[in-house]
Parts: C-alpha cells; structure tokens; sequence
C-alpha cells in the first residue's frame, strides 16, 4: 500500500513539472523622466515582447507587440481573468490567455474589447522608439 501512494506521489510530481506551460519570461525596464521608452529595433515582428515595470514595490506586466509598421502595447492581464494573475501566453500567430485558454490572434488584438482580450496600453512611435507614459503602468496597478 505504501509502495503504491510512494508510485502515485512521484506520478502527479512528474505530471505537474513536465505538464505546466514554461511561464513567460518578462525584462524589467525603468522610467527615465516618466516615460518607459522601448526601442523599436528590438522588438521582433509579429512577436510580443513582455516587459515588467516596478511601482512601489508590485510588478506591472505588460508587452509590447510590433506588426509591420503598426505598434501596440497591452497589459498582459484581461478584464475577465485579471483576478487570477496568471496573464497570456504567445502560441504561434496567437495569444491564449493562461486561465481560460481562450485565444486570439495577434493582428486582431486591436480591435478586441472587454472579455478576455488584453487590455490596451496607450503608448506611442517617436522616431525609433516606442514611450508609454510610466503613470498609465502606475495606475494599472489593480490589475496586478
């Protein structure tokens, strides 16, 4: 009996390792002057780039996505699932969210609203960077 609870604890240990979906791995940035600035040449096309930003002492999550000409900006939290902190993950051309696995693809996340799309970060281009006002990620901070 006890041969067989030892079998089936090391099974459900090597089923929750291998089975869990990698955690998406964020870089931290910092304001200058108020501003998060990003530079273009780093983001990758039709590829989300997931950043973290520190506000007295929580970590606002958010990613930046670049489709062609076209920059977006999201927290990767969602209106519908934010209270579980679990945010997105990228499979593919597509966007899931980690709770309820809902998926989206990535050139149709602009026009997407409430639900489980992200939600939208305003951000803007100048020149060959991306900025997004810092105080926009510091008032996120009740998605996270």
């Amino acid at each position: 009996m006890r041969a067989r609870f030892i079998v089936f604890l090391l099974l459900n240990i090597f089923l929750l390792t291998f089975s869990c979906k990698a955690k998406t791995d964020y870089r931290e940035v910092k304001a200058k002057e108020g501003s998060i600035i990003i530079s273009i040449s780093e983001l990758g096309d039709a590829v989300p780039s997931f950043f973290s930003y520190r506000v007295n002492g929580k970590v606002v999550n958010f990613f930046v996505l670049r489709l062609g000409d076209n920059i977006e900006s999201y927290l990767d939290a969602c209106m519908k699932c934010y209270p579980h902190k679990m945010g997105f993950r990228v499979e593919g051309f597509y966007l899931v969210c980690r709770y309820c696995n809902v998926r989206y693809p990535l050139d149709s996340l602009k026009e997407g609203a409430g639900s489980c799309f992200p939600i939208p970060l305003k951000g803007k281009i100048d020149g060959d960077k991306y900025i997004i006002d810092a105080s926009l990620l510091k008032d996120s901070l009740r998605y996270f």
